[in-house]
């Protein structure tokens, strides 16, 4: 069975993008089959991925993606298992616009049962900050990845 995952932040260059990526790192890494993808509450579609996100990837070996922000809507959220925002301020914002996806949207590290529950907007900042934003999400995956992986490999389909 592959899980679809969507991922979602503010403008959907930086920390949704890392996330989707980690992510999907992460089940491959594992022997998850997913999909990702990510989207922002107040994106600007067609921006590319943020220097700072990629200069992340760059430092981590991972090879440049292309990416373009868009916003989140239905046909997202429709299409995904699970939703994991950033912030509680984005899950907050798609409940009052998708009611009916309440029970697959998820705060990503309150998820990961981490304290605190948002991943701080690096927008702007230096590249230590993209580096702590970037650790932050990646904590956090790493749990919900294991508890995944433990699940499937208990309950085979």
């Amino acid at each position: 069975m592959t899980r679809s995952v969507l991922f979602v932040c503010t403008g959907n260059t930086c920390r949704s993008p890392m996330a989707e990526r980690f992510f999907l790192e992460l089940s491959r890494a594992a022997g998850l089959s997913a999909t990702a993808a990510s989207a922002g509450t107040q994106a600007a579609y067609g921006m590319p991925l943020s220097r700072g996100a990629a200069a992340v990837f760059a430092e981590r070996g991972l090879a440049p993606i292309e990416h373009r922000a868009r916003r989140v809507d239905k046909a997202l959220l429709d299409a995904a298992d699970a939703v994991y925002c950033l912030e509680r301020a984005h899950r907050d914002e798609l409940l009052a616009k998708f009611p009916e996806a309440k029970a697959k949207l998820f705060v990503l590290r309150e998820a990961a049962g981490l304290t605190p529950p948002d991943v701080a907007d690096p927008v702007g900042a230096d590249a230590a900050e993209y580096r702590a934003c970037a650790s932050s999400i990646e904590e956090a995956l790493d749990t919900i990845v294991r508890r995944e992986s433990q699940y499937y490999a208990q309950n085979p389909r």
